[in-house]
């Protein structure tokens, strides 16, 4: 013990700073997983949106997935922004694969958090009706383009809905009215209510009258 002391005390100050380095830390970007197989059937819309700008509305080509109950209500004759859809793998949407897609998708952007919305259509896909009922709308591989394309509901995507205090008053002065109707509803419903009965006593009234002075004449 007392040697290898000895020899740690007699070892160079310079050997000693070598010994002592900075750890590094090795970052790896992890790519997105998901169970589903990558062979598995989705499908890809290409919407007709719009983004709000100075200038107007200007018009934009979005690619999204679409569930298998989207793609139904479509063949279905529902309206829609799509201008067209196509039928892909799970692997090639997820991997952003442009060159199996129709040329039509081929500039457009993917929407926001892409990945998360494909693995979430890509699941309604592996159920049963799907598989063996809407599968053959758009064959993997094919495209169609032939649905009820409509812009009668622009889809904007940066539209913010602001609330300032003017929406607030108008909200405060359609309860207040809403709450008045209400109250003078009630108390003309109670007026007329006891009009009626007013009137009914009255009748009755006259009419005991009548009995009463018809029993008197014929007592007379």
């Amino acid at each position: 013990m007392l040697a290898q002391a000895r020899s740690f005390a007699q070892r160079p100050a310079s050997s000693a700073r070598r010994c002592v380095r900075p750890s590094r830390v090795t970052v790896r970007a992890v790519a997105y997983t998901s169970d589903i197989s990558e062979e598995a059937y989705v499908c890809l819309g290409l919407a007709q949106c719009f983004r709000k700008s100075s200038n107007g509305l200007v018009p934009v080509n979005v690619i999204e997935p679409l569930s298998a109950s989207s793609l139904e209500c479509l063949a279905n004759g529902a309206r829609t922004s799509y201008k067209t859809v196509t039928g892909v793998t799970f692997g090639d949407a997820m991997r952003r694969k442009r060159e199996t897609l129709p040329e039509a998708f081929q500039q457009a952007p993917f929407c926001e958090n892409f990945e998360f919305r494909l693995e979430a259509a890509g699941r309604t896909w592996s159920r049963s009706h799907a598989q063996d009922n809407l599968m053959d709308i758009v064959p993997l591989g094919k495209s169609r383009s032939n649905f009820n394309f409509s812009l009668e509901d622009k889809r904007v995507l940066n539209m913010e809905n602001v609330v300032n205090d003017n929406d607030n008053i108008k909200q405060d002065m359609s309860i207040d009215v809403y709450g008045r109707k209400k109250a003078d509803d009630y108390a003309a419903k109670q007026a007329a209510d006891s009009a009626a009965k007013a009137a009914e006593s009255a009748v009755e009234d006259k009419k005991r009258r009548e009995e009463e002075d018809l029993d008197m004449l014929l007592l007379a």
